[in-house]
């Protein structure tokens, strides 16, 4: 809700917007990670994208929109510009989601009173305007301000803002490289501006992430530690990414053990697995072997008592259990207890767009399989240094490269990238939801029934279609692309 910036403390309202970021983040994250199978999708798509989806994470966009105009005029008697510069940031973080769930939102006259039936912008006109909007936040950070920032993500170290400005602003030119009025000698120009200052994120340490805590009352710790840590596990891993951990790819992601944690080396019986051998399929297809209790993506039969049987999330990022083989249940397991993170936008998501965009633009400074390969170092470096247990990362890392360099046609390669952009992208279901609608990468394999036509964007919020009765917001449909 807005505050009123006669009695409103700035910190306050910026620690607002940062956790309604976050809260947004987390919802829109939620149901993607299910269409993209990080995670199992219970049923089909329909069942999972409705109306209602975006209702929270509309409201929440707008509600940094009004408290930023909040901070600003604060700021205008106060000098806050790294309150304004970090408002802006988020702001393009939320409303950039917005356009790539939807494809349009309302931007000129959203927030504005003298709109009462606001017209909505589309996407590539959002998409501009949120750039300059970043341009105007990284000035403000060059600024002097009266007092430092209440900084919920970066400490108030700006230079690490600054990056990730930057860092957005190459995200929205690689991601919008096939919108119709796309200039790419412009957008490739920017890019490697960008490039040549160094000031984007290079480093695990650069990472725009939310920290989770340990407390129960109030609960801070990770959502997903919560779910599936205290009475069990209440969420079906994806056998598809299950899959591709366990060496579908030719190896073992050395990721594995760090991502997810098994209760059990068994083997499933009874209806774990016969609903699935009912429907037809192998045993293999329902049941991956090594303790992987997952499930064929769409699967919708019952719910078996297997709450301390199946595979679920491990210490990164959701802060339970590094997998050392000892199959305890997760309620018996040494657990990082909830202390987990939200990876919001990676430095390896940026060096696997740079590397998207070295592939497919003409003129992106640097090497396409440089990229790779800092993409691939960055998301084991972090996993690593994040859970504590040692990842051969050299080893891994080159027989991707390797891989890479010996694909032949550049779908291949490109089909390289994404996928270890979307296996490292594990936590976040935004990035590797927007490559797969943008790249068709990567290739699914079955699911447990037809799931029906994926989801090209999602609708516009019911909340707003029936609340505020705007002529102007004409629902669409799942099928419409955004870019």
């Amino acid at each position: 809700s807005q505050l009123s910036p006669n009695s409103a403390d700035p910190n306050y309202v910026l620690s607002s917007i940062s956790i309604t970021t976050r809260d947004q983040i987390t919802s829109l994250s939620n149901v993607s990670r299910k269409l993209i199978r990080q995670v199992n999708q219970f049923g089909v798509y329909t069942y999972n994208v409705k109306q209602e989806t975006l209702n929270s994470p509309w409201e929440n966009t707008y509600a940094v929109m009004s408290n930023l105009q909040v901070i600003e005029e604060i700021s205008a008697s106060k000098n806050l510009p790294h309150h304004v510069a970090i408002g802006k940031i988020l702001k393009a973080v939320t409303m950039m989601n917005m356009v790539d769930f939807i494809g349009y939102a309302v931007y000129d006259e959203a927030t504005n009173s003298n709109f009462s039936n606001p017209n909505v912008n589309d996407g590539e006109y959002i998409y501009s305007e949120l750039i300059n909007e970043l341009e105007t936040a990284i000035n403000l950070i060059q600024e002097d301000a009266s007092f430092s920032p209440t900084d919920l993500y970066y400490e108030g170290d700006m230079l690490k803002w600054n990056k990730l400005a930057n860092s957005l602003i190459i995200k929205m030119l690689v991601q919008s490289r096939k919108s119709t009025n796309f200039d790419e000698a412009t957008s490739v120009a920017k890019i490697n501006d960008i490039l040549a200052s160094g000031n984007y994120m290079t480093n695990f340490n650069d990472d725009f992430q939310y920290r989770f805590g340990v407390n129960l009352t109030p609960d801070n710790r990770h959502p997903d530690f919560s779910d599936n840590y205290i009475d069990g596990a209440n969420i079906y891993m994806s056998n598809y990414f299950l899959k591709l951990l366990n060496g579908s790819l030719g190896t073992s992601d050395p990721r594995l053990n760090h991502y997810i944690y098994r209760q059990t080396n068994d083997t499933p019986t009874g209806a774990f697995i016969n609903d699935c051998l009912s429907a037809g399929y192998t045993t293999s297809q329902c049941y991956i072997g090594n303790g992987y209790w997952g499930r064929i993506h769409a699967d919708e039969s019952g719910i078996p008592n297997d709450n301390l049987l199946r595979a679920t999330f491990g210490a990164y990022p959701s802060g339970g259990a590094f997998d050392n083989s000892l199959f305890l249940p997760v309620d018996q397991s040494s657990t990082l207890q909830g202390a987990g993170i939200s990876p919001i936008l990676t430095s390896s998501n940026i060096y696997f767009l740079l590397a998207e965009a070295s592939l497919t633009l003409n003129g992106i400074s640097g090497s396409t399989d440089a990229y790779l390969e800092l993409g691939i170092q960055n998301s084991l470096n972090k996993v690593s240094d994040f859970t504590g247990e040692n990842i051969d990362v050299s080893t891994f890392t080159n027989s991707i490269v390797d891989d890479f360099n010996a694909a032949v046609t550049n779908d291949d390669k490109l089909n390289i990238i994404v996928l270890q952009n979307y296996i490292g992208s594990f936590g976040n279901g935004i990035e590797p939801y927007n490559a797969y609608r943008r790249t068709g990468f990567p290739v699914f394999d079955n699911s447990f029934q037809d799931p029906g036509t994926f989801p090209r964007s999602f609708f516009f919020p019911k909340s707003e279609l029936e609340s505020n009765d705007n002529p102007n917001l004409i629902q669409k449909a799942l099928t419409d692309q955004v870019f």
